[in-house]
């Protein structure tokens, strides 16, 4: 394994290098870092190239209060590491941001495994007892009350937000909580993420790469919905559903995510 800092304006980039073969580059969740992987990296560095890096404001990268294109970052990246062309896996915003990379960087995205992420542009109203999980965050943020914070995320993103506490591995949720933990005591300031424009939610018919959907069913709503859209704006899109995961199939169902995973990839010859 190779490791270091990849530079880019106003910040530094962690990442991870592993295995040999065609690269796969694994993008994670706004509640995690690169860690979140590990399962993966065993899995497919086997017979393949696994690059996993920190996003700005996680883990062992660095970052000062600048603007920031998570599509300019993920591309220094790649550049850096002198990939051309690769697959990439995004969680949770890694799988937004993932999504937004392959629509502006066609020829760079062999294909793309979206995991229970967003879609840049797009809108959702969610239901009124989820809403108030959300509002009570943003109290306890502004609160500054961290531990119940860190509680109170890691419920919602491991379990569920309608599931009750504790329905998660107790592994999995106690490596999202010290992954939460780490983000929100962060002492450097935020730095601020520049949209895509146009975003990606007018720009699903122009992906013509291999797609894969990976949603919980146990998520959120707005985190369905999105599934949903993808799964009908990209011509072609291949969907997996796991009926009793929530935000971080990867991490819940490691096994089964890792099967579907290189199935897609065995399909499209990647």
């Amino acid at each position: 394994m190779d490791s270091g800092h990849v530079p880019v304006p106003g910040g530094a980039l962690y990442f991870e290098r592993t295995g040999h073969g065609p690269p796969i580059v694994f993008v994670h969740a706004g509640i995690a870092d690169l860690t979140m992987w590990e399962q993966q990296v065993a899995e497919f560095a086997t017979d393949h190239t696994v690059v996993c890096f920190d996003s700005r404001g996680f883990g062992r990268s660095r970052t000062d209060a600048v603007e920031f294109s998570p599509v300019d970052d993920l591309r220094a990246v790649l550049d850096h590491l002198q990939i051309g062309r690769t697959v990439v896996v995004g969680c949770s915003r890694g799988g937004q941001h993932s999504l937004d990379f392959t629509v502006e960087e066609p020829d760079r995205v062999a294909g793309l495994v979206w995991v229970c992420g967003g879609v840049s542009g797009s809108s959702h109203e969610a239901p009124q007892a989820q809403t108030a999980v959300f509002d009570r965050i943003e109290a306890l943020w502004q609160a500054k009350e961290w531990d119940a914070l860190v509680d109170l995320k890691t419920h919602l993103w491991t379990d569920g937000p309608l599931q009750p506490e504790g329905r998660a591995p107790e592994a999995v949720r106690d490596h999202v909580r010290r992954m939460i933990h780490a983000i929100e005591t962060r002492s450097e300031e935020e730095p601020q993420v520049l949209p895509l424009s146009p975003p990606a939610a007018g720009r699903l018919q122009d992906i013509t790469c291999p797609v894969l959907v990976v949603i919980g069913a146990l998520d959120t709503t707005g985190t369905q919905a999105s599934a949903d859209l993808l799964t009908v704006g990209v011509n072609g899109a291949e969907r997996v559903d796991f009926p009793d995961a929530a935000h971080v199939p990867s991490m819940e169902h490691p096994e089964r995510f890792n099967t579907a995973v290189r199935d897609f990839l065995s399909r499209h010859s990647l």
